[in-house]
């Protein structure tokens, strides 16, 4: 379903961000102001948005050239009539009767032993598992089913994608990076680099250790991919399909 309305709004607060007409604040609020619709490029890429600004310090546009390509990417996509149908699948592996197998040792070393140490090892090596197995075995099995592969094409799923979709926009036209926005900060440079200290990492896996019967117990489901899938249609098209609705319904 296209709601053009809703993607017409969407792209018009995307253009005002990117020409530092509005800041982030009044971004965010330009994107929950677009009533509730069923159009699924609407909706996917309000998600996709959300990461290219800080909703908690109000800011000018703040883009490395990659984030200010693939905000052109999203505008071509919503303005380009293309019908966005996605479907989620579940697959699964052996992964999921390994989780079990460890989970289910890990409740007969609790009813054996109780708390003691030869649980609390258990919980340790339960959590380093969990990881090893979504970190080498899991994520790489989501990725061979995943339809998409390159990011750098993101929304699209291929160069013949969006091909299509700068067809269907013959008045599309694409911005020149502008140098300077790659030298704007949010923050000081040594919050901006704090997200980068190994040890966050670490305290991620961390968290694995901690929660890992948890964990365990979410990769005896299968594994859910998300598939998409377009059907592009010219301008035209539609002019055409929405005169003849419009015929058939007087």
């Amino acid at each position: 379903m296209i709601d053009r309305p809703a993607r017409d709004q969407l792209v018009a607060a995307i253009e005002a961000y990117m020409n530092d007409e509005i800041t982030a604040f009044t971004f965010d609020e330009a994107i929950n102001a677009i009533p509730e619709t069923r159009d699924e490029a609407v909706r996917e890429a309000s998600v996709f948005l959300w990461y290219f600004y800080d909703d908690c310090k109000d800011h000018l546009i703040v883009a490395q050239k990659e984030m200010w390509n693939a905000m052109y990417r999203m505008i071509l996509f919503l303005r380009s009539d293309a019908d966005l149908e996605t479907q989620w699948h579940s697959y699964w592996s052996a992964t999921q009767v390994a989780a079990g197998g460890v989970l289910v040792l890990f409740i007969l070393l609790a009813w054996i032993y109780g708390m003691n140490w030869p649980l609390i090892i258990a919980w340790i090596a339960g959590g380093v598992f969990a990881w090893g197995m979504n970190r080498w075995v899991r994520e790489p099995l989501r990725s061979k089913q995943e339809k998409q592969k390159r990011e750098d094409l993101f929304p699209f799923d291929s160069i013949m994608d969006i091909f299509h979709a700068r067809q269907s926009v013959p008045d599309f036209h694409k911005k020149p990076f502008p140098p300077e926005l790659a030298k704007r900060r949010i923050r000081s440079g040594w919050l901006e680099m704090n997200i980068n200290i190994p040890g966050i990492d670490f305290l991620g896996r961390c968290l694995w250790i901690i929660f890992s019967p948890l964990i365990l117990f979410r990769q005896m489901f299968p594994i859910q991919v998300m598939r998409r899938s377009y059907r592009f249609q010219s301008r035209l098209e539609n002019e055409k399909r929405e005169r003849y609705i419009a015929i058939r319904s007087t």
